[in-house]
């Protein structure tokens, strides 16, 4: 009788002790599971300040830009005013290279806007991306407060 108490004793100590080990292990890959998103979320998070920080020096490169293109149309337009019947003979060569200048400055900017628009998309889902971990970090801290995991 004794031996075979011994043995419940020595099988609910083994495993006592395999559970207390599973507890260890399972706290240990939760702990490493939230480290590598926090790791995650740190580099979404200079990703997207990157991408926003350029995107904001396009975009002030492009309202320059935009200012030049606004200088040419109104050159053309004031070449255009100076006589009801069109432009004077005398400022006509002075008028259209002024006007191919307009042209093509309207041609760059319909590229820059392109450019500029896919650069705004591709930081929008960068900032998604960081929020998303952001979210999934929170939800694990959460489980884990409430004794999910």
């Amino acid at each position: 009788m004794k031996k075979v108490l011994l043995g419940f004793l020595a099988l609910a100590v083994v495993g006592s002790l395999a559970a207390s080990i599973w507890t260890m292990v399972d706290r240990s890959r939760t702990r490493q599971e939230i480290l590598d998103l926090r790791d995650r979320v740190a580099r979404a998070h200079i990703s997207a300040d990157s991408c926003t920080n350029v995107l904001a020096y396009d975009q002030m490169l492009f309202q320059q830009f935009d200012q030049v293109v606004d200088s040419l149309r109104g050159e053309v337009s004031a070449f255009e005013d100076l006589d009801p019947r069109g432009v004077p003979e005398e400022r006509y060569d002075e008028y259209m290279g002024r006007f191919r200048a307009y042209n093509d400055s309207v041609t760059a900017w319909e590229l820059r806007a392109d450019r500029l628009r896919t650069s705004d998309a591709a930081c929008r889902t960068l900032i998604e991306a960081h929020n998303t971990l952001s979210d999934s970090v929170r939800g694990v801290l959460q489980d884990m407060e409430r004794g999910v995991r």
